[in-house]
């Protein structure tokens, strides 16, 4: 008999969350699993997965907490008498809420947790505070009430674990699938690279700003698109620095290693994340990371120094950069040793992974 699998995510958008939750509708096996996913709004998934065979309902709704009552109404309409029933929510606030509104009906619910708790301790303005003082008191009440806890990383998970006295268990993102072809690094103007969503959490202002402090000019290279977007260019541009901080604007997820191949290493500055699937896909091209302490996947990722660096303190990065062109610093990455460290992010052994707890909940 199949397991009805309800999935809920408030953005089903290019991305981390949104190509964790494709990758793993398009994997899990469609003669043991009826799966549906509810969204807010528009899904850039919705045609990939009716492919699959996989119904996406989205809500004309921007916003989580009023979209609720629709939620449940949806699931209570989705759900299979004789069947084993599960909801899987994805990230904090749509888990408390789903917790709230849903804990009632007839169905198992697995919480996933995406983001580092350690956001909840970062704040930008007074309203951000505000809100992530509620949320910290909330998870405390709901997610004891849920069926089961995952984190997409081990720092993650302990850190919950520790806090909440939780059970989280651990499964990495389906974020590798092979590895691209390695080229040779030129040996004149170094590129640096970023990949990611330009908002104010991922600090990509800080590598702009110390980019004219640096020896040998080195170029940037920024792939992403975002609020912060026009804000970055204008920094750039006041910097004098238009030639050598160019924005490529989004790409294609499929084909976004071709440009990611063409750096010498790939900078990630942000104050927190999930699990970056960028620095899996440098490593998975060869190409070394400089990452900021995020408090979440990094730590799994990058290990002993291999494949890249993590920094704690926004000093330390012109540091790090510093010792990197002067040579002071350098990395070479086996592909056999990278393969066999990658594959543990593998989309089969996520996919089992969430397929054996399905099972047992």
């Amino acid at each position: 008999m199949k397991i009805n699998l309800i999935i809920f995510i408030s953005e089903f958008n290019l991305g981390g969350a949104g190509n964790s939750i494709f990758k793993l509708c398009k994997n899990l096996p469609k003669a043991k699993f009826n799966i549906t996913v509810i969204c807010l709004k528009k899904s850039y998934y919705k045609s990939d997965l009716l492919k699959y065979g996989i119904k996406v309902i989205e809500i004309n709704s921007s916003k989580t907490v009023f979209a609720m009552p629709k939620v449940k109404y949806l699931v209570k309409k989705l759900i299979k008498p004789n069947q084993k029933n599960i909801f899987l929510s994805n990230i904090y606030f749509s888990n408390i809420l789903s917790i709230f509104f849903l804990r009632s009906l007839k169905i198992k619910i697995i919480l996933v947790e995406r983001t580092p708790f350690q956001e909840l301790f970062i704040y930008y303005d007074f309203l951000d505070f505000f809100k992530k003082q509620i949320i910290k008191i909330l998870i405390g009440f709901t997610f004891k009430k849920a069926d089961a806890c995952i984190a997409n990383s081990k720092y993650i998970s302990k850190s919950y674990n520790k806090f909440y006295n939780l059970n989280f268990q651990t499964i990495n993102p389906p974020s590798f699938k092979k590895l691209f072809p390695f080229i040779k690094r030129k040996k004149n103007q170094v590129c640096f690279g970023v990949v990611s969503r330009l908002s104010r959490e991922k600090k990509i202002e800080d590598l702009i700003k110390i980019l004219p402090e640096l020896e040998g000019k080195p170029i940037l290279k920024i792939i992403g698109d975002g609020p912060e977007g026009k804000k970055l260019r204008q920094l750039a541009k006041n910097l004098n620095l238009k030639d050598r901080v160019i924005f490529y604007g989004l790409f294609n997820p499929n084909n976004i290693w071709k440009a990611i191949k063409k750096f010498d290493y790939l900078i990630n500055t942000s104050d927190f994340e999930g699990f970056p699937n960028s620095v899996v896909e440098a490593l998975s091209s060869g190409v070394p990371v400089i990452a900021s302490q995020s408090f979440g996947g990094i730590n799994d990722i990058i290990k002993n120094k291999k494949f890249g660096i993590i920094y704690n303190k926004k000093s330390d990065l012109k540091k790090n950069l510093d010792k990197i062109l002067l040579k002071k610093i350098t990395f070479k990455i086996s592909k056999n040793v990278v393969y066999k460290h990658l594959n543990n992010f593998s989309e089969k052994k996520s996919t089992e992974k969430y397929q054996k707890i399905f099972i047992d909940v």
